[in-house]
């Protein structure tokens, strides 16, 4: 949670404990929960990790600093300094797009070295970079696939241990909840069946700033998406109508899944 989708640079430390606080005691010790921690500035993601491992998450992910244009003696300096502060599980998240840092192998020969990182989001939206990190690292840490709407199935039959998504989920629900298991277990009809439907709802991402299009989505399904912070525009009434006809398209509005 309090990932890109989660808005996380528009949270306080306080915001991101509260809902931390909340989901650690939804999930219970049903499922482990992950704490989007990432700043630009190292003593503020200390700050957030501390708290989160004070909380009882089961760790945090974090991205490297963001807009501040750092080489990367410094982006490797950022991530030594919270591994030998927090002494806590570290999920590294790979998202250059945003960051404007690609942790490839030229970083991770070197982060995947650190005590606590245990676990990366490769998120490049590179299929090809998935799999050199997957095979070159997957046996020191645990390779988790982003991009899930373009590239699930894929990194699932390749031998990724999860998936970290986003709208396949939030939008589809259960169904986009299968696709890991469906494609792990070899079932390839069953995955390309569902991959093709995810690969459907990267149109809504490309509809207003995100992650507006993914919240209009949710509140036209009648599940609690909200609103975006500003400067983040919630979409126009002529964007929601487009959100509207792609849901309408994959027949959403009547799945067992919708609550509308």
């Amino acid at each position: 949670m309090s990932g890109s989708t989660g808005e996380s640079w528009s949270l306080t430390v306080e915001e991101k404990t509260r809902l931390a606080g909340l989901a650690v005691e939804v999930a219970g010790s049903r499922v482990p929960v992950i704490v989007g921690t990432g700043e630009i500035r190292t003593d503020r993601v200390i700050e957030a990790s501390l708290a989160m491992k004070g909380l009882g998450a089961a760790g945090v992910m974090v991205v490297p600093p963001y807009y501040a244009e750092v080489d990367r003696n410094a982006v490797l300096q950022y991530y030594r300094s919270i591994n030998d502060a927090i002494k806590f599980p570290i999920l590294l998240y790979n998202h250059p797009q945003t960051t404007g840092v690609n942790l490839d192998g030229s970083y991770l020969q070197e982060l995947c070295a650190l005590e606590w990182v245990v676990a990366t989001k490769e998120a490049a939206n590179n299929i090809a970079q998935l799999y050199t990190t997957l095979f070159n690292y997957g046996e020191q840490i645990s390779v988790m696939a982003g991009y899930i709407l373009k590239h699930g199935a894929a990194s699932a039959f390749m031998g990724c241990p999860a998936f970290l998504g986003g709208p396949d989920v939030q939008i589809l629900g259960a169904e986009g909840g299968s696709l890991f298991w469906l494609a792990s277990s070899g079932d390839v009809e069953g995955a390309r069946r569902v991959q093709r439907r995810a690969n459907s709802l990267a149109e809504i991402g490309s509809i207003g700033a995100t992650p507006a299009g993914l919240k209009a989505a949710m509140n036209l399904l009648g599940r609690p998406g909200g609103h975006c912070r500003v400067p983040i525009p919630d979409l126009t009434t002529e964007q929601t109508a487009a959100v509207e006809a792609i849901l309408d398209r994959l027949d959403l509005f009547n799945s067992l899944a919708c609550r509308k």
